[in-house]
């Protein structure tokens, strides 16, 4: 075997034993994991459905996976090809900083074992991806685009992308982030510019993408067509739509909010997903023709730009609020089971109901709907570990600056402007929740496992260097 197979071998064979690694949360649950939200990405992939509040394109992606073959083995097979993808990114970005097999892979052993990871990795879920965007975005970055390599990492960053709206902010941020860091150790200002030329493509790319199949499908040309609800319900918890609506309801006010307004629940949760409680559910979610949810959105859209331009600082103030907040809610396993993971009237139990109904057995017998996994024990080990790798980055950054590591330091610019811009599409314009930081807390135990490994590895070089 020459060199260069063997080198391949060696690479399938560690992203295949990764791959396993992180299917081993879903094996152990007896089912992939899931969230009462798989059920609308499921009824994507196994039917001919569409989501209107996100992207639908993951649902897309598993599509050929979890429909060529039939019954619970599809649905397993369709995880094992999302694990497969999360471990090929996960390991050429492991061997460039560590410059060991050997010790790549006993830091992606250790960041599986002990982070948030794996309980995404094996989740019908985009957020399985939202971590990936990031490593994807700082990974083609740091090539020129006309490299050899380099289109096929952005080709990959676009579709990790358009998993899901909040991913195409979180690229270019962190694409954008890793530059900036290269810039600041000599980088020249030509390949500065392509570089960033290249990412604003990509991140245009998933965002032509979105808006073209809402255009085509919901004849809504917009990237997040249900995105005026969920900001409304944000802002009307932090009390800015109230005193818009009171200043303009009766003159030049949205008539029909205005004259509903009054029955909507103040909380942004209570609002959105109220059931009977709240008249969105009715109005928005299961309207009796489908076109008349539309101008209620855009009717809320108004009260959005309103509210905003009237109390720019107000606006601000909360979402720095929401923000803030947002980075410091994490939890692995925040799934919402049992409760929202077995009712057979909506979720993935109605989806699996409509389409593949040979799986509800494995469904109910997993350990999320049996309430038996160990939720507080997983806590006990990942949030600590991840509070001390979030606390560790401004040192790490300030290591690599001194060391002049241009690698690292991109790296380590890329998560924390991915982790800041993914708490504040989530905390600031939505609502702060466990998951929406979990999914991508897991980078910051990921680059100081990494980087102990690469700064050990050139210590050992030095003393060898020195010896001889």
């Amino acid at each position: 075997m020459t060199g260069g197979s063997a080198a391949r071998a060696r690479d399938i064979g560690a992203i295949a034993l990764l791959a396993v690694g992180l299917l081993s949360p879903a094996l152990w649950n007896r089912f992939p994991l899931i969230f009462p939200d798989s059920g609308t990405y499921l009824a994507i992939a196994l039917g001919h459905d569409y989501a209107i509040d996100r992207s639908s394109i993951y649902g897309f992606f598993l599509k050929p996976f979890v429909t060529g073959v039939p019954g619970l083995a599809g649905l397993w097979l369709g995880i094992v090809v999302q694990c497969l993808l999360l471990a090929a990114i996960l390991w050429p970005a492991a061997r460039l900083l560590t410059g060991s097999a050997r010790s790549a892979l006993v830091a992606l052993g250790a960041t599986i074992l002990l982070s948030s990871l794996g309980w995404h990795a094996g989740q019908f879920m985009p957020d399985a991806f939202t971590g990936a965007t990031v490593l994807l975005g700082w990974l083609a970055a740091r090539r020129d685009p006309g490299a050899a390599g380099a289109p096929s990492l952005w080709l990959a960053a676009v579709a990790a992308a358009s998993m899901h709206y909040t991913h195409i902010p979180v690229l270019l941020a962190a694409a954008v982030a890793a530059l900036l860091a290269e810039k600041l150790l000599g980088l020249g200002w030509a390949a500065f510019g392509r570089r960033a030329l290249a990412a604003l493509a990509a991140a245009a790319a998933a965002l032509l993408l979105q808006v073209g199949l809402n255009a085509a499908v919901l004849h809504r040309p917009a990237p997040a067509p249900m995105g005026s609800l969920f900001l409304y319900a944000r802002l009307s918890e932090d009390g800015l739509i109230a005193p818009w609506l009171a200043d303009h309801c009766g003159r030049d006010g949205p008539r029909r909010l205005c004259a509903l307004e009054p029955s909507l629940p103040r909380g942004s949760q209570q609002l959105l997903w109220g059931g009977a409680a709240s008249p969105i559910t009715d109005l928005v979610w299961h309207p009796r023709v489908e076109a008349d949810r539309w101008p209620l959105i855009d009717e809320m859209g108004q009260a959005n730009r309103g509210a905003i331009r009237d109390r720019p600082l107000a606006f601000l103030a909360s979402s720095a609020r929401g923000t803030l907040r947002q980075l410091v809610h994490f939890a692995a396993l925040d799934d919402e089971c049992p409760v929202g993971c077995h009712d057979r009237r909506g979720g993935i139990a109605f989806a699996l109901t409509r389409y593949r109904p040979e799986a509800l057995p494995a469904l109910d017998a997993s350990r999320q709907v049996t309430d038996t996994t160990p939720k507080r024990l997983l806590r006990a080990v990942t949030t600590p570990i991840a509070i001390l790798a979030l606390l560790a980055l401004p040192f790490l950054m300030a290591a690599a600056w001194r060391r002049r590591d241009r690698d690292i330091l991109g790296l380590l610019a890329a998560i924390i402007a991915g982790l800041v811009t993914n708490a504040a599409l989530a905390g600031a314009l939505s609502d702060v929740h466990d998951r929406y930081q979990s999914r991508v807390v897991w980078l910051a135990p990921f680059a100081a496992l990494l980087l102990i490994a690469r700064w050990r590895s050139n210590y050992r070089l030095i003393a060898v260097t020195v010896a001889a």
